[in-house]
């Protein structure tokens, strides 16, 4: 368990390999700049991407960003935010420092 949550603690950061563009409604989509894949991105989506493009976060800022703006309890924030985060990951959308 420890090893694990010290991983999670690391910080993310968005690939430069990828862009987004954001529609009308507040969501999005993700182009990987080498595999040509497109991926969606609700809004809280969004609102994760925009803040691992401006600098390096952790989960922990990250949760607490999307319970600061979506009416979402901590648990369920960090549940989602670990769910998308591990999608983006295996799709080398963002890059993990060490």
């Amino acid at each position: 368990p420890t090893k694990n949550r010290c991983h999670r603690m690391k910080p993310l950061k968005a690939s430069n390999r990828v862009v987004l563009t954001t529609l009308a409604d507040g969501t999005g989509v993700l182009l990987h700049l080498d595999t040509k894949f497109y991926f969606t991105l609700n809004k809280s989506g969004v609102a994760v991407w925009n803040c691992l493009e401006m600098a390096p976060t952790n989960v922990v800022d990250l949760t607490e960003l999307l319970v600061a703006q979506f009416e979402v309890g901590h648990d369920q924030a960090r549940a989602d935010l670990n769910s998308l985060l591990v999608e983006m990951r295996n799709e080398q959308l963002i890059d993990e420092l060490t």
